[in-house]
């Protein structure tokens, strides 16, 4: 039997020989999960022998991730505002920029007064529904929908939401955009398909839900769409939260000016210093079209 330090030491020979840029850390939380460790655990073991079986078990998960496999999808987990979610290829894996549209979204909210009132808001395009559960969470007075074109996406965010108890707090609605909604919301939140497929790196496209990516020649199909039915099913005063591609600030913006004339836009920046939120603040004065 080898003991956990060389099984790593393997691990990361052979990840770095498929050019994964993040092989050490992909080593130990592949290891991590199959043995069922935290980090210091890992590391406190690291002398130890790892039987057989288990080491089997281990080359085939890195295997999968030399091929490119993500490792949310070989783990089934993914954190997300400090919240372990369940995820696997039926849905898109979050990304760190989608917390801040969450955290510039709350921003917002509070700046508003909003957050105490009881609110109705909609998580457009939830896929794992990490945004309505993080909503439901964090707004316990707030009525809550979730819409998703895919129902095997719809069945991983009821996965989450029984997870985290919230199951109760939203409304999971198959169908596109804002069609399904039963009623119109003060809050549009939405995380939608805004990459040009044939730029999406090559692995993300193979592995991720590509109806979960592609926002057509321009990347701007869905918030066209998304903006126009708005028009009829946001309530006045309302918001919309929109997460956008890096060079997309403006195009978004104008659509913003078009389906909502005299509307507050608002761009936030990500870590990287590149556009990543555009909140649109209809005010009440504001008619629907």
């Amino acid at each position: 039997m080898k003991r956990a330090k060389e099984l790593l030491v393997e691990a990361v020979e052979m990840l770095l020989a498929a050019r994964d840029n993040t092989a050490q850390l992909d080593a130990e939380v592949l290891m991590m999960y199959l043995q069922g460790y935290g980090r210091a655990q890992l590391y406190a073991r690291l002398d130890e022998p790892v039987d057989d079986e288990a080491a089997a078990n281990f080359r085939e998960l890195v295997a999968r991730r030399a091929q490119g496999e993500p490792i949310a999808y070989i783990t089934s987990h993914r954190e997300f505002m400090a919240l372990d979610f369940y995820v696997d290829e039926r849905v898109l894996i979050p990304r760190p920029e989608t917390e801040l549209l969450l955290e510039y979204t709350i921003k917002k909210l509070r700046d508003k007064g909003w957050t105490g009132e009881e609110i109705s808001m909609v998580d457009v395009g939830t896929g794992s529904g990490v945004i309505a559960v993080y909503l439901a969470l964090r707004f316990p007075h707030a009525k809550v929908y979730a819409t998703d074109i895919s129902t095997e996406a719809l069945e991983v965010a009821r996965l989450n939401a029984r997870r985290f108890e919230v199951n109760h707090r939203i409304n999971f609605l198959q169908g596109n955009l804002l069609e399904p909604l039963p009623e119109s919301v003060e809050i549009v939140v939405s995380n939608p398909p805004y990459t040009i497929l044939a730029q999406v790196e090559p692995n993300v496209a193979r592995y991720e839900p590509n109806v979960a990516l592609d926002g057509g020649p321009k990347g701007l199909a869905i918030y066209r769409e998304l903006l126009g039915q708005a028009r009829t099913r946001l309530v006045r005063p309302g918001l919309i939260s929109l997460e956008i591609g890096s060079e997309q600030a403006n195009d978004v913006a104008n659509l913003g000016r078009f389906f909502f004339p005299g509307c507050q836009i608002d761009v936030y920046k990500d870590y990287a210093g590149l556009d990543r939120v555009v909140i649109l603040d209809i005010g009440e004065e504001l008619s629907a079209n």
